[in-house]
């Protein structure tokens, strides 16, 4: 296959009251995930595609973290258990909406050993006291070092200020749909696609032959990945919300999506005149492949 899945992401609603009872709901939630993850990972690694990890991103965490400020760490260390015991090493826990639980919820999160949990603040355009908010949380987090995932400013690979969409699978900005039933899960696909990017970019030779050499090539690898997620949404009763076709890059030689983009005659160096006409042809071409559902920021 000439790319990897980044991530099959699992989506769950969250509510304080999945706590009570030693979490004996959440617990059913993570075990559904669970089932829901392997049996995607397994069907895609039969098809020939690497999944590289599983996940889940819940609803944000001001509705059900921070109802009663006292249970937050202990809610934080069973959800963590909980996701331990099912293997499941990546789990988003939403944005931040609110600059306080910015500078003081979220280093809570990405400080819990071993660096499973991952959050993200909101932050709207023209905001300053939630970007302040965001730029006082990176800051404590690049400050703390109590563990080999918090070292070195490794914290902040957790963490992202961002404006954040609905479904989207890549971390840390990944949140649960809003409107998604507590009893629903749903789930999307993640890619990493940066050298597929550069066969493709190579092949067109010209903006003007991007959308034709897209939607022809990357239908043909996106339509088997797709025919397995609608049988997971079949067999297990599940939401299917699409593929995020946006690119991304890979530590592979020739994996650089800037590097793909200078592949175009009309770029030559990425960031020069032509790079904006380039990857607004490409992001028009991912957003309207053929016969794909589409999710996240394509």
């Amino acid at each position: 296959r000439p790319f990897r899945i980044r991530t099959i992401t699992s989506f769950i609603t969250i509510d304080p009251s999945d706590f009570d009872n030693e979490a004996s709901s959440l617990k059913e939630k993570i075990h559904a995930c669970s089932r829901l993850l392997r049996d995607g990972e397994s069907q895609m690694a039969t098809a020939g595609f690497e999944v590289q990890t599983i996940r889940i991103a819940t609803n944000p965490f001001g509705e059900w973290l921070v109802t009663n400020k006292e249970n937050v760490d202990e809610r934080l260390k069973r959800f963590n258990k909980l996701l331990s015991d099912c293997d499941i090493n990546f789990c988003s826990l939403g944005p931040s909406y609110d600059p306080e639980h910015t500078t003081t919820i979220c280093p809570e999160i990405v400080s819990i050993a071993p660096g499973r949990f991952s959050c993200s603040a909101n932050i709207n355009a023209g905001d300053i006291t939630a970007a302040l908010a965001a730029a006082k949380c990176i800051k404590t987090i690049s400050l703390k070092d109590e563990g080999e995932h918090l070292q070195g400013g490794l914290g902040n690979f957790r963490f992202a200020a961002a404006s954040c969409i609905d479904t989207v699978p890549f971390f840390p900005g990944a949140r649960a749909p809003k409107g998604l039933g507590k009893d629903t899960i749903a789930f999307a696909v993640g890619l990493e696609n940066g050298g597929f990017a550069r066969q493709l970019l190579q092949e067109a030779g010209s903006i003007e032959n991007v959308q034709k050499v897209f939607h022809n090539k990357m239908r043909k690898e996106l339509l088997p990945i797709q025919q397995i997620c609608v049988g997971l949404e079949s067999d297990n009763g599940m939401h299917y919300l699409g593929i995020d076709t946006s690119l991304n890059p890979s530590l592979d030689d020739g994996g650089s999506v800037a590097e793909a983009i200078e592949c175009l005659d009309e770029v030559g160096v990425f960031g020069h005149p032509g790079t904006m006409a380039a990857a607004a042809a490409v992001t028009t071409s991912l957003q309207s492949i053929p016969d794909v559902k589409t999710t996240g920021y394509s």
